[in-house]
């Protein structure tokens, strides 16, 4: 089955990284435009990720679904439905030289041509967002027009 796998070096804290990456206000600083996350004590969840006019066809997207593990500072895990099912997208925080390493992976896709089609989509879609992650936190800079 299809798998996405992208990492980045962000020279900025871990706690940093995570605090972006984990709270709804984070998410719409670099990414989004109204997503709403809640985690719950033991590190599970509910995530409702918004966009906005998004992209060249102005299309409002809407999509989440359940936070499967929140560990501060390490790991963020939830699930989404892209494609015909629940896909899980990880991302995973490590210290590397002066800030973070970000890895993010993605799994759940089938070989359908519906789940293969929004792979294809979400491969080059995280790269473009890890990258707007990396120049927001890095030099503050917010980039959200025309992804």
């Amino acid at each position: 089955m299809p798998e996405i796998n992208h990492k980045t070096y962000i020279k900025v804290p871990l706690k940093e990284v995570y605090k972006t990456v984990s709270t709804s206000q984070g998410w719409n600083a670099w990414f989004t435009d109204d997503t709403s996350l809640e985690i719950n004590p033991n590190g599970t969840g509910e995530i409702r990720l918004r966009w906005a006019n998004f992209g060249s066809e102005n299309v409002n997207i809407e999509d989440g679904g359940k936070i499967l593990e929140a560990i501060p500072n390490k790991r963020f895990v939830f699930q989404w439905s892209p494609g015909e099912q629940n896909s899980t997208v990880t991302f995973k925080l490590e210290p590397y030289k002066d800030g973070t390493l970000v890895v993010l992976n993605e799994i759940g896709y089938t070989n359908s041509e519906k789940d293969l089609k929004a792979c294809i989509g979400c491969a080059v879609g995280w790269g473009e967002a890890l990258t707007l992650l990396k120049i927001y936190l890095e030099y503050g800079i917010v980039y959200k027009q025309d992804i």
